[in-house]
């Protein structure tokens, strides 16, 4: 009876498993040298991203999340980590610098998620869509030097794992891309580089 009873307990809820969003270290990008200090502001992310779980859907309007994976912090924090950890030692700037900090910065730059969550196609087949708009801006009169939308599609494997290492890869991805954008025209002063939309 006392086995009987024991096996009628309740089971341990599963822990959660927390993932990380991690660009990798861009080795082979040597650090650019520049004249001027741009302020790095706090990034910013749309509504449905404001929490911690692992989006993903069908191919259709319906969004769910993964029961037992959450990433480790909202993933506007673990994209501001990324960038000021991988991403703004290669930046073409003297110095990268945050709000608040005691020093005059030339430049402000900043980053908006919008899209982040995995989509199955009706095969089985994985993708992630990431999607960043970056906002450029002279930081003494806050003139817009430049927008950008940046959109990537990364295949994945159907899991939340698998959603975590191509977030990472379209995360490095967009660093390149939006390095090589700051990089041509952050020696203009006088006129504005275009804006547009990067599809990859």
């Amino acid at each position: 009876m006392l086995l009987a009873g024991c096996s009628l307990l309740p089971q341990r809820p599963q822990p959660q498993r927390l993932l990380s969003l991690e660009a990798a270290p861009l080795q082979e990008m040597p650090p650019v040298a520049g004249e001027k200090v741009l302020r790095f502001d706090p990034v910013t992310a749309a509504a449905s991203l404001q929490g911690v779980e692992i989006l993903y859907r069908r191919e259709g309007p319906e969004v769910s999340h993964y029961a037992r994976h959450r990433w480790l912090a909202p993933p506007a924090e673990l994209l501001d980590r990324a960038v000021m950890e991988t991403l703004a030692p290669h930046l073409p700037y003297r110095a990268v610098v945050r709000p608040g900090m005691p020093v005059e910065a030339d430049q402000r730059l900043s980053i908006t998620l919008l899209r982040l969550e995995q989509i199955f196609a009706a095969d089985g087949r994985s993708r992630v869509h990431l999607a960043l708009q970056a906002v450029w801006q002279d930081a003494r009169s806050g003139r817009i030097l430049g927008s950008r939308l940046f959109r990537y599609h990364q295949p994945a494997r159907p899991t939340a794992e698998g959603a975590a290492i191509a977030a990472g890869q379209a995360l490095e991805r967009f660093f390149r891309d939006l390095r090589a954008w700051l990089e041509n025209h952050s020696s203009s002063h006088t006129s504005a580089p275009p804006s547009g939309v990067a599809y990859q």
